[in-house]
């Protein structure tokens, strides 16, 4: 019996498992977070889409006009 006593007290002092069930709840909750911000048209993708279509229109349009290599205008 007194074994029974030291095994259970001996299990429930074993913290081992404790930091991996920690670092799942911390990945779920980044997950949720992450999905929140990107899995909607929300403001924060709607101004990353018009940034990036900003950038877009400036690369495509460099070609067309601007200084040559030799550095005259076009």
């Amino acid at each position: 019996m007194n074994n029974m006593k030291t095994t259970l007290r001996a299990f429930l002092r074993d913290e081992s498992g404790v930091t991996a069930i920690e670092y799942g709840i911390l990945a779920a909750a980044m997950a949720a977070a992450i999905g929140a911000i990107f899995g909607s048209d929300g403001i924060f993708v709607q101004a990353l889409n018009e940034k990036f279509s900003e950038i877009a229109d400036q690369i495509t349009g460099s070609g067309t006009s601007g200084t040559g290599a030799s550095g005259t205008a076009k």
